[in-house]
Parts: C-alpha cells; structure tokens; sequence
C-alpha cells in the first residue's frame, strides 16, 4: 500500500489540532472555539482537495453531529439538572464530522464513547469509586476517535465503510 504524501500530510494537520484539543481540554476544560473552527476549515479543504470525503457527505455530516450532539447536551441538562457534555465537544463533533464526512461520523463517536468509558471503568479499578458528577474532558477521545477514522480513510484513500466492506469481501471469498 502506498500513501499519498498530500493524505499522510493532511492527517500530520489534523493529528496537531487533536493534539492540542487534547491537551487543553485536559489542562482546563474547554476546547477554544478558534481550534473548533481550524478543524473544520481543514476538514473541509481536504475534502475539496483530496476528495477522500465528498464536500457534501462533510457538510451534512457536521451538520448532523451538531444537531445530534446539541440534542444530547440539552436533554441532559433539563434531566440531569447540569452539563453532561460541554458546549465545546459539541462544536469539536460538528467540526471533526468534516474530516470523517457522514460514512466515518458513527465510527468516529462509537470509538471516542468505547475509549472514554474504558478509561472511567479503569478509573474506578484504580482509584475506586467514580464521583458521578466528576468532570471528565471528551475531548481527547473525541479527538481520539476522529484522527483514527479520519486517519484509516486518507489512508485507505476511501471511505472506511467501502474500505471495510472491500475488506470483508476479500476475506469472505478467500481471495487475498
């Protein structure tokens, strides 16, 4: 398999902007809206000028993370009576989905939800007992699961649903 240096590249970008996601929302609790709004510009110039994500599947995608998670933040608060899910990781959501267009969306939350519940059930083995009401930043496994999925798709220069589906058929049929 050979890489395409603009995709390997573009990956270099996103993986310092989750870096820096990463950090500081350990550090402080927030993710800064202008590091939100580099990832969404660079998402959607690698999707115009890689083509690995089509323009409009990143478009819909941010759109459809940002309703979905913002759905998830408000409903949490008027139940819960506070914050389950910063404003913050919700723009991150909307911004990254342009990186993983709407095919990578889905995987890209199920990794960064698995990940961040992985490291609360760690959390409690070590330490014991978990604060329910204990912050705990998302955004490192939100980053997280965004440059994994975005990273295998500029990778396998392709979606990662047809790229796994390639893969199943190849492994089904026996033919490698």
């Amino acid at each position: 398999m050979t890489f395409e240096i603009a995709h390997v590249a573009a990956l270099g970008v996103l993986f310092a902007l989750a870096l820096s996601v990463t950090v500081i929302d350990i550090r402080f609790l927030i993710i800064p809206d202008v590091l939100n709004a580099a990832i969404f510009v660079t998402g959607l110039a690698a999707s115009l000028l890689l083509g690995v994500i089509d323009l409009r599947s990143a478009l819909a995608a941010s759109a459809l993370a940002a309703a979905m998670l913002a759905l998830v933040q408000v409903l949490f608060r008027a139940s819960r009576g506070y914050d389950g899910l910063g404003w913050g990781d919700v723009k991150f959501v909307a911004a990254a989905a342009t990186w993983t267009g709407l095919e990578g969306f889905a995987p890209a939350l199920l990794a960064a939800s698995v990940s961040a519940l992985l490291c609360v059930l760690g959390m409690q083995v070590i330490a014991g007992p978990f604060d329910r009401r204990r912050r705990i930043p998302f955004g490192p496994f939100l980053a997280l699961g965004t440059t994994v999925v975005a990273g295998f798709q500029l990778l396998a220069d392709g979606p990662v649903a047809e790229t796994l589906a390639s893969w199943l058929t190849v492994l089904l049929s026996g033919q490698a």
